[in-house]
């Protein structure tokens, strides 16, 4: 863990291993994604690759013994995001370090705690810039913005069984590769979700190997896992298939210790990371207006 003694004027920590155990209820879709090993390694500041497809040939049989053989390449679009940079900082005075000896890797702690929360939102709702205007801070596209067009449904009301069996046949139209489907919802529609199940047998808690308990509901195009989350708007459900999201870093979270100017002790953690979605169409959300209370 944290220890003052660890930190140097020329020395970078990292806090990679830290940053994937803490906060994980506040953060779902981080702690989730890391927990799963669903990172890769971003090389600039715009990270590009291929939309992951599969081919659907109508017919692949063969002559017996043949030795023709006809080669696929599906057209795969070339996708990117931006990588956005997420830092802040902590300083603490000399008496404070004195009264407490750990006070400085606490202060480091919460900081990194804060910002894995803030990068939880942005792979949410986090809207595409490349910094090329004013304030010039590159931002990335989150799940909401990346979509597919698609797979959106409206309702009106309350959200209801045949919601979920929607958006759920949706995703499976899409023929997608196998992964296990999630729905990030925040609390009054988690409230709406367990008003329509309350007394189904179907509707099953399960803890996940994330270290969240979350709701699954059977549904005839699969299994989908509800999880609360603070950072989805409140007329939004927003679901995934996991085989189709990760993480990408150019910097992993770490500590950069500061020049000391004065007497206190100063540091920062930063991170440099954007959000990879394989195909849009492994993405779905679902607009509510005019919920109606029960």
């Amino acid at each position: 863990m944290f220890k003052s003694d660890n930190f140097t004027h020329a020395e970078k920590i990292s806090l990679a291993k830290e940053i994937a155990v803490i906060g994980v209820q506040a953060t779902p879709l981080t702690s989730m994604l890391m927990a799963k090993g669903n990172i890769e390694k971003a090389l600039s500041t715009v990270y590009t690759w291929r939309e992951k497809t599969l081919d659907h040939d109508e017919d692949l049989s063969a002559v017996e013994g043949s030795d023709e053989i006809k080669f696929y390449e599906s057209a795969r679009a070339e996708l990117n995001n931006i990588l956005e940079i997420f830092k802040k900082g902590a300083s603490v005075s000399g008496t404070a370090v004195a009264m407490k000896s750990t006070q400085f890797s606490q202060e480091i702690e919460d900081r990194l705690l804060e910002l894995k929360i803030n990068m939880e939102k942005k792979f949410i709702n986090g809207v595409k810039a490349d910094g090329s205007v004013a304030p010039f801070k590159r931002q990335m596209s989150g799940l909401i913005e990346f979509a597919d067009e698609s797979n959106a449904v409206e309702v009106t009301g309350n959200v209801t069984e045949d919601t979920v069996k929607e958006f759920m046949r949706n995703l499976w139209n899409q023929d997608l590769a196998e992964g296990t489907v999630y729905a990030l919802v925040n609390a009054d529609i988690k409230e709406q979700i367990d008003a329509i199940y309350k007394d189904r047998y179907g509707y099953n808690h399960v803890t996940t190997n994330f270290g969240l308990l979350v709701d699954s509901i059977n549904t005839n195009y699969g299994t989908v896992h509800f999880v609360l989350s603070k950072h989805v708007p409140a007329d939004k459900i927003v679901a995934f298939n996991d085989s189709y999201v990760s993480l990408a870093y150019l910097r992993e979270p770490h500590f950069e210790p500061l020049a000391k100017s004065g007497d206190n002790v100063k540091g920062q953690v930063i991170a440099e990371s954007t959000l990879k979605v394989g195909s849009p169409k492994g993405v779905a959300v679902v607009t509510i207006s005019g919920a109606t209370e029960e």
